[in-house]
This record gives structure tokens, C-alpha cells and sequence, in this order.
């Protein structure tokens, strides 16, 4: 009677090697299609109940409205998204600035959802950083970019300035334009600077009078700033009530018609 050949087995390398290169394979799969994962969790475990809406406080004599967001927003209902004014006028928007990244190594968890939606839903899209003064500048503006490509007719980058974290201002100062200098560097445009007017007069409006600002000063008929300086957006309220985001939502305005609108956007 013959002999059955003996089976032969995988070398132990060969088989570990395969799995290395199977379970890599999977990480990079997940990793690329994160913000399809996360929709479809989203989608499993949360219905969106928001049906109604209260009137909100929108300043007048501005035509050009617009919406931040981050996480804190969880899931936004792009096609519903309106607010209506004490007056009962439909207000809609036409931009979105949306939180990219902050510090050295953090990007927003919606970040690429939101950069995504909010293009394909016709909005004129910015992104921003969450600056952190007492961290490395080339690190933060590594963060950034490797986070965000921008494309024509999205806003130029925008810098969230808005406390010292122990350090002076000679500190804040020098580390900004550092970070500010490798930003223009790589997006041959000069950033837009957001933070509060206080902050901005006590520490910005000195060193950076030659950069436009997007200004938060909540709760006014109207924005009262110094003359030197130069606000395209104004964030009037952090406690607007829409449709198609659930709790309050950052409202903006834009300083300028829609000549100016367009011409501050990436060629």
C-alpha cells in the first residue's frame, strides 16, 4: 500500500508575516473610509428628533450669513438648515467655517464629514485651528496642513487665537507668527484670525492689524471695533436656534456684498 504524502505546513514566518500584511490592510481600510464608518454608527444609534425651532437675534443690514461647527454639533441635517429671525423672516446661509484641528496632534471628529457635506450641500466651506500658544508652532501648522486641503473658492485658513495659557504676550506674539509663517508658506495666502474683541484689542490688533479678523462679540445691535481694524466676519451670537442642528449653533455675519465675498476666497 502506498504512502500518503504527508501535508505540508506554512513555514511559521510565512504565516505570521500573512497576517501582518492582512491586519495592516485592514487598519489602512479603516482608517480611509473612517468618516463613512462613523456615518454608519451614527445612523444605527441616532434619529434625529429636532422638528422645531425658535427665532433668533440676526443683526441687520447684512445679507452674507453663515454657521460654525465642530463636534459639539453632532450630526447636522444639511438640507434642513435655516433659522428664522425675530421678525419671522427665513434666514439662510450661504458659508460654513468648520473646526479642523487643534494643538499638535488633534483633528475634529466631524472634521472631514462636515468639510465634505458642507461641499456637497453648496455651502462656501472655511476650516480652522484651535491654536495653543504654549505648543510647538511648526507642529500645530503640521496639524493643520496635513489636515486640510483647501480648494478654489473655500475661505483662506482661519486661526482660533483666543487665551495666553500661562505664557506673556511677547510669547503669544512670537509663536503666532511662526505658526502663521509656515501657513502662508504652504497656502500662499494670509490666514484670517478669529477670537473674541477683547483679546483681539489686548493682544492681536498691535502685532497683526495687517491680517483680517473674524471677530465674536456676542449679543450687540451692532459690531463697535477700532477703526484699524479689518473684521470680515462677525460672530454675533454662540445661541442660535436652527433647523437641522440640535442645541445652539454659532451664527456669523459677513462684512462686505458679494463682490468683496468672492474676492476673499482661494483662486
Amino acid at each position: 500500500m502506498a504512502r500518503q504524502k504527508a501535508k505540508q505546513k506554512l513555514p511559521r514566518w510565512f504565516k505570521i508575516t500573512l497576517w501582518v500584511v492582512l491586519l495592516t490592510a485592514i487598519m489602512l481600510a479603516l482608517y480611509h473610509n473612517k468618516k463613512y464608518i462613523r456615518r454608519a454608527y451614527r445612523y444605527l444609534t441616532h434619529k434625529y428628533y429636532k422638528t422645531g425651532f425658535k427665532p433668533t437675534d440676526f443683526p441687520v443690514n447684512y445679507d452674507i450669513h453663515g454657521i460654525d461647527v465642530s463636534h459639539y454639533q453632532d450630526v447636522i441635517n444639511w438640507k434642513k438648515l435655516m433659522a428664522v429671525d425675530t421678525y419671522g423672516d427665513t434666514v439662510k446661509f450661504r458659508f460654513v467655517i468648520i473646526k479642523a484641528t487643534e494643538g499638535l496632534l488633534i483633528e475634529d471628529d466631524m472634521f472631514d464629514e462636515n468639510w465634505d457635506d458642507a461641499k456637497d450641500h453648496g455651502y462656501t466651506r472655511g476650516a480652522y485651528h484651535y491654536f495653543l500658544p504654549d505648543r510647538s508652532p511648526k507642529v500645530q501648522a503640521t496639524n493643520f496642513i496635513t489636515s486640510v486641503k483647501l480648494e478654489k473658492g473655500d475661505f483662506p485658513p482661519i486661526i482660533d487665537v483666543e487665551e495666553l495659557r500661562g505664557k506673556t504676550k511677547a510669547d503669544l506674539v512670537k509663536n503666532l507668527k511662526e505658526f502663521i509663517k509656515e501657513i502662508e508658506a504652504h497656502y500662499k495666502v494670509k490666514p484670517i484670525l478669529y477670537s473674541n474683541i477683547n483679546f483681539i484689542e489686548d493682544f492681536l490688533l498691535e502685532d497683526f492689524g495687517e491680517y483680517k479678523f473674524w471677530v465674536a462679540h456676542y449679543y450687540r445691535d451692532e459690531i463697535v471695533v477700532d477703526e484699524k481694524l479689518q473684521w470680515v466676519f462677525w460672530q454675533h451670537s454662540d445661541k442660535a436656534d436652527l433647523l437641522g442642528i440640535t442645541g445652539a449653533t454659532d451664527a456669523n455675519v459677513f462684512n462686505g456684498d458679494e463682490y468683496k465675498f468672492q474676492k476673499l476666497l482661494m483662486k
